[in-house]
């Protein structure tokens, strides 16, 4: 049975969140009724679970182990970005997969390098793990839920386990372009100003070790600027690419893929810039790369909005379909009325973070279907070969559904809401009936640098070469040289 059509939805209740008042919209009208039919179906079908906390029992989720089945990729999505309860839940079946499926891999979407720091945390504790999240430079995962994940990953490998923690995004150029150039200071000295004149039409514009781009962004350039600094980039990284042998024998392979991959990781940023792929398709090659360096045994599973990991033939998740087939399974996240985070905007023009609140629904919206079945949080398995025709017909769509990402506009209509086929884009769904704004830190965290005591040697294992100093930042699991 193919897992293309399974949607998982799970519902909670309503809070509100932590240090500001919510943004209140008026509610709509009262909607129309949901067929009774569809109703019915969903109350015969929806299997419930109690909450979203990360240490409860498996046990209502051990529906999830069917599933799965065999399958390697495991995607989660999210409606918004800034969602308490997605967080939670999204932790606790990344446990669940851990500790009952041998999964053994995260990857989210964050900076490919900075995300190897928090690898190396999970992997032996060394750092502070609030300042590393902090240093993926997102807001949206800044947030005492994201680091108690990250705190139960590095608990879980203390105990014996291993499970790794990447990121497959490539916004942030700056420590990337830092691992390349110490790379070839370290192996190749003489060639250390070529190839800083090789980068420097892009580390002129890269960000610093806070995230900030304090001389503009490589998108604010002149096309032909950009087109020219591909062309650049693309020759070094041929020119690097030819050097492997000599290079792996003057470090390591494992150094020499971490060097290779963060050039890759620099040039994709440019390659967006001027229209070579998408973010969505950079984004999918750097997950499914990460995935080839766990061997033929490695299960992972990816956090990214609903968008990116759905099967939507722009997403992120079609690629990777292409790539994994059956082999993966996309679990979407909904909700239906809560709060929630995420820079206010309004046309063109952001003021900053803000909790926002929905309290209604859209007439015949999946979030009006899933709510109309009264329970507050369930898993709905839609993988049944029927699940198009008859009293399921409407999971098809087209129809509305929440799509709120890093930015709202609260006077927009209609309201972070668009088209979509709930059976088509995702292998399953979690829907949330009411739902929380996250918690972000209340300390303030030191400054950050490129170079640190949490980012750790790894190339020190070097082949009989003399140069045994740090300089990458970053791990590639179990060292398995791929595509």
């Amino acid at each position: 049975m193919s897992r293309h059509r399974l949607l998982v939805v799970v519902g909670l209740t309503a809070a509100t969140a932590c240090g500001s008042e919510p943004i209140t919209l008026p509610i709509d009208p009262e909607p129309v009724e949901v067929p009774a039919a569809a109703t019915a179906w969903l109350q015969a079908n929806a299997i419930p679970f109690g909450g979203t906390f990360l240490d409860a029992p498996h046990t209502d989720i051990e529906p999830l182990r069917e599933i799965v089945g065999d399958a390697r990729v495991v995607s989660l999505g999210e409606n918004t970005h800034g969602t308490r309860d997605f967080f939670e839940m999204k932790a606790r079946v990344l446990r669940f997969l851990v500790e009952e499926m041998g999964f053994d891999a995260f990857a989210i979407e964050a900076s490919w390098p900075e995300s190897n720091r928090l690898d190396q945390y999970v992997r032996t504790g060394e750092g502070d793990p609030a300042v590393l999240l902090s240093g993926l430079y997102f807001w949206t995962w800044r947030t005492e839920s994201v680091l108690e994940m990250i705190e139960w990953m590095r608990a879980h490998n203390a105990a014996g386990g291993n499970v790794g923690f990447y990121g497959f995004d490539m916004q942030y150029p700056g420590m990337a372009i830092w691992n390349l150039r110490n790379y070839i200071d370290d192996v190749d000295p003489d060639r250390s100003y070529e190839v800083a004149e090789h980068v420097r039409c892009l580390q002129s514009l890269a960000n610093n070790a806070q995230g900030e781009f304090l001389f503009g962004r490589l998108g604010d350039m002149e096309f032909l600027y950009r087109e020219s600094c591909l062309a650049t980039l693309d020759t070094l990284e041929a020119d690097f690419l030819q050097r492997e042998s000599e290079y792996v024998t003057a470090s390591s392979q494992t150094a020499f893929d971490i060097a290779a991959r963060s050039l890759r990781v620099a040039l994709q940023l440019v390659e967006i810039w001027v229209g070579r792929h998408s973010r969505d398709q950079v984004m999918a090659d750097n997950a499914a790369w990460i995935t080839s360096q766990l061997g033929s045994d490695g299960k992972i599973v990816l956090w990214a909005h609903n968008f990116h990991v759905s099967t939507n033939p722009v997403a992120m998740g079609a690629d990777l379909r292409r790539v994994f087939g059956d082999d993966m399974v996309v679990i979407g996240f909904s909700h239906t009325e809560g709060d929630f985070t995420a820079a206010t905007q309004s046309g063109s023009a952001s003021t900053g973070l803000a909790v926002h609140s929905l309290r209604s629904r859209r007439d015949l919206s999946y979030e009006h279907y899933f709510s109309s079945a009264g329970m507050p949080s369930f898993i709905l398995d839609l993988r049944a070969p029927d699940l198009v025709s008859g009293d399921r017909a409407w999971l098809a769509g087209p129809r509305e559904a929440r799509g709120i990402g890093c930015c709202y506009d609260p006077g927009m209509p209609p309201r972070g809401t668009g088209p979509r086929s709930a059976s088509r884009s995702s292998t399953t769904r979690s829907y949330i009936s009411s739902a929380r704004a996250p918690r972000p830190f209340c300390r303030p965290l030191s400054r950050r640098t490129f170079r640190g005591t949490e980012a750790s040697v790894r190339t020190a294992a070097t082949n009989g070469s003399s140069h045994t100093r740090a300089r990458a930042v970053a791990h590639v699991p179990h060292a398995t040289h791929g595509a």
